[in-house]
């Protein structure tokens, strides 16, 4: 009856797209260290990264899992006895967590600035 009355609906990104595009970096930035095998370029790709996920507002819970998954990587390659490789994600997963205290920082900020 009342078409014209309806809210608009937003188009959010599922939670299985969301997880994907968090997959498909972790496995970009894995590519990148293990063809690579220079700490500096995972830097750059990690802190571009967070300067996207910063500008778009995306979840701080986001970095804390990459920083989970690159802490994971770690005892891989140990095993894999590429103690290079290692070091690079024991380095990742810092910056991350680090990152992911910065995003979960500036989340509490708008919360806060919301309530005013």
């Amino acid at each position: 009856m009342n078409n014209h009355l309806k809210e608009p609906q937003i188009h959010k990104p599922s939670g299985f797209r969301r997880a994907g595009s968090s997959f498909v970096f972790i496995v970009a930035m894995a590519l990148l260290g293990f063809l690579a095998q220079f700490q500096w370029i995972g830097h750059i790709v990690i802190v571009l990264y967070v300067a996207v996920a910063l500008l778009t507002r995306r979840s701080a819970s986001e970095m804390f899992t990459l920083a989970l998954i690159s802490l994971g990587v770690v005892p891989v390659a140990i095993i894999l006895a590429n103690w290079l490789i290692a070091q690079n994600f024991a380095a990742y997963s810092f910056m991350f967590f680090v990152f992911g205290m910065v995003a979960m920082t500036a989340e509490l900020q708008r919360e806060i600035k919301a309530r005013k």
